[in-house]
């Protein structure tokens, strides 16, 4: 494979982590359109997208009224579908059109962390006091202390699949930066380019009141540093 001058290891893990922040910005941005305009369609009053105070975006949708339980099933969960699908496609574009590496790092930091953020949405729904939009959802049409194990168990399954398409997308994106094909350093290039700015992107998240407590989200970016570091092909 062609070999480039090797950026030392912290230098990398800097870059990563900031290609991390602003696509874990982006993710949020587009997960909050992705929200506000499926709820509109749904049929809940849209009033935009505000900003909080830490310009972490938000969909400004009206709750009252009378809805079903597909319109709620709609406004809460699309936000995260929109954002896992869209990551998905900028990655799988920016890497076609072989574009700049800054841009390319920056469409697979919104790929990952819209992936990985998934499955920590879904644990949410089984731990009490759990945030998000699938513990919201769950908390109006389903019985969260009767179904909190089976939300568990789903959240596990989620993040071992999820983990396991990052991890080898991340390996193909990072492939230019292996110094050998070992599986140690393939799983050293999953915890550099997604599982450490994964965590970086959470904990600002969580900082700003945007991902839960503090603590659920050092857990949930733990488990997702364990599951990829296991799924690194």
């Amino acid at each position: 494979m062609p070999l480039r001058e090797r950026l030392s290891a912290p230098l990398l893990g800097a870059l990563a982590v900031t290609a991390g922040l602003a696509g874990g910005w982006l993710a949020l941005a587009i997960a909050a359109l992705g929200q506000g305009g499926a709820g509109a369609l749904a049929g809940f009053p849209w009033h935009g997208v505000r900003l909080l105070p830490s310009w972490i975006p938000q969909a400004a949708v009206a709750l009252d009224g009378s809805h079903g339980a597909g319109a709620w099933a709609i406004l809460l969960v699309a936000g995260p579908v929109v954002a896992a699908l869209a990551g998905l496609g900028l990655h799988a574009v920016a890497q076609i059109l072989a574009a700049p590496t800054i841009l390319r790092a920056v469409a697979f930091q919104i790929f990952s962390i819209a992936w990985l953020r998934v499955p920590l949405l879904i644990l949410a729904a089984g731990l009490p006091g759990g945030e998000g939009p699938v513990a919201s959802l769950y908390a109006r049409l389903g019985e969260p202390e009767t179904g909190r194990w089976a939300a568990i168990a789903l959240a596990a399954l989620a993040l071992w699949g999820a983990a396991g398409v990052v991890a080898r997308r991340c390996v193909a994106f990072g492939r230019e930066w292996l110094r050998d094909d070992s599986r140690r350093f393939r799983r050293r290039i999953v915890l550099v380019f997604s599982g450490y700015p994964f965590a970086a992107a959470l904990g600002v998240a969580a900082i700003e009141g945007a991902a839960g407590p503090f603590l659920v989200a050092g857990v949930g970016a733990a488990l997702v540093l364990v599951a990829l570091w296991l799924r690194a092909p």
